[in-house]
């Protein structure tokens, strides 16, 4: 079986735009630069990732970090085939168990579980999804980039 290719969470992208150890960690630990297959982005989080280096008032080395970051993924967008009938099936499936998740966050998952891709993230939200069987999801410290064990995001 071969290991799963991911679509990053927006949380990872920043991560690796401040060249912070945790993204050492996590790029050796799930071989993102080693793997054959580039990395995947939703759209969405592509405009979280601008919104947030504009809130931030980032200069220019950390928005050309943010560039290259972008250039070398795969960019999904929302409107990608099945992901809206996705998004709607989790919103309800979590809106009947009284779960609350991020809007974001939703479109992320639907992405991933349309294009069967593995959200990498360091979300603790992502464990509604998981626990729940919407979504594959693996969930990373921020701070060390050591992989939160399922019990602890679920």
């Amino acid at each position: 079986m071969s290991a799963p290719a991911y679509l990053l969470d927006t949380g990872i992208v920043l991560l690796a735009t401040r060249d912070s150890h945790a993204s050492k960690v996590i790029d050796a630990q799930f071989a993102l630069s080693a793997s054959s297959f580039r990395p995947a982005l939703c759209e969405v989080s592509v405009g979280e990732l601008l919104a947030f280096a504009n809130a931030n008032h980032w200069r220019d080395k950390r928005k050309a970090a943010l560039m290259g970051k972008l250039r070398t993924t795969l960019i999904i967008p929302i409107s990608h085939p099945g992901v809206h009938q996705c998004w709607a099936d989790m919103q309800s499936a979590l809106q009947a168990a009284g779960v609350t998740v991020g809007q974001n966050d939703l479109w992320i998952a639907a992405t991933a579980s349309v294009t069967g891709l593995t959200v990498l993230s360091t979300d603790r939200d992502f464990g509604h999804l998981v626990t729940r069987g919407l979504a594959h999801a693996v969930v990373v410290d921020p701070k060390t980039g050591v992989l939160v064990p399922q019990a602890a995001h679920g």
